[in-house]
């Protein structure tokens, strides 16, 4: 039996809403039932109560029991984006609609992801947190003394070592894993410049091609939970498989075309687009999405 179930980790409401506005012609995020009970009676005024009204008479009241049901989108409104885009065949499921021999060998003419569709990936996921890196690369070296110093304290093999026969383990242990600080100061200043608060979401379709796969950075505010708590839950290489939802951001080719804008330019103008072209270098060789992996907008990561 399909379970029909989605734990949500990860949802941008608006860009959703805008996704059913578009296709089915406006959105009614809720709607509101009321149901009523009624019943109709009699009642004589005499001439003692409001006399200034009548004199005496017959007169009827109405009884009436209302109650409301409202009932809002919420997650449903994922269901119904999902379910539009299917129906006018504008979502590609991933592995389901797309084989390894289609991306090992890609035709311009028969791909079936454009710069702008809507795909729904099923595979392997990352999580790359920065700020999670950041801090472990700024404490790295006082992280593995204690670490060493727990496994040499809880285990019995060193149970006879003297105090100090035991902190000059620690020591030499912890100084033979250390990170060199040279290493470690230049990662923290490409992070710094380059990726600062960035986390970025990986899902890879095919195990057996990891290379292709499609990537995109979160923005923290649609997560379900802190970010924190999803490491400490499953880790940033979760063990089952996720589901993301998401639209094609750009598709980078084997061999980019460049263009030559440099003859209209004063010497000021050319230094400065020399050094956006070495800027652009590094891009490629990590900074931003490069060939093959396929630059996404996640709209809806979950497990089911």
């Amino acid at each position: 039996m399909e379970n029909l179930f989605r734990d949500f980790i990860y949802m941008d409401i608006e860009r959703l809403k805008s996704i059913v506005a578009q296709l089915n012609e406006g959105l009614t995020e809720a709607t509101t039932k009321v149901y009523t009970e009624g019943d109709q009676n009699k009642y004589n005024v005499n001439t003692s109560f409001l006399n200034f009204l009548k004199a005496g008479g017959e007169s009827t009241y109405l009884w009436q029991n209302q109650s409301t049901e409202s009932q809002t989108l919420h997650d449903y409104i994922y269901n119904l984006a999902e379910k539009l885009l299917l129906e006018k065949k504008l979502l590609i499921r991933i592995p389901e609609e797309l084989t390894e021999e289609e991306i090992n060998n890609p035709s311009e003419k028969n791909y079936k992801i454009t710069p702008t569709s809507f795909i729904l990936v099923r595979g392997k996921s990352i999580i790359n947190d920065y700020i999670y890196m950041q801090r472990i690369l700024e404490n790295y070296n006082d992280i593995v003394k204690a670490v060493v110093s727990g496994h040499i304290s809880s285990n019995p093999e060193y149970a006879n070592y003297s105090p100090k026969d035991k902190e000059k383990l620690i020591k030499q242990q912890a100084r033979e894993n250390e990170l060199p600080k040279e290493i470690k100061d230049s990662l923290l200043t490409f992070i710094n410049n380059f990726f600062q608060n960035r986390i970025v979401f990986k899902c890879v379709p095919f195990i057996n091609n990891p290379d292709f796969r499609f990537a995109g950075p979160l923005n923290p505010s649609f997560l379900r939970e802190r970010i924190e708590d999803l490491i400490f839950k499953y880790g940033t290489a979760p063990k089952d498989e996720w589901y993301m939802f998401a639209q094609i951001a750009s598709i980078p080719h084997s061999a980019e075309n460049t263009i030559d804008i440099s003859e209209h330019q004063n010497e000021i103008e050319k230094g400065l687009q020399q050094v956006f072209d070495a800027l652009r270098v590094m891009e490629k060789s990590g900074l931003s999405i490069s060939f093959p992996e396929i630059s996404v907008t996640p709209i809806a990561i979950y497990r089911q």
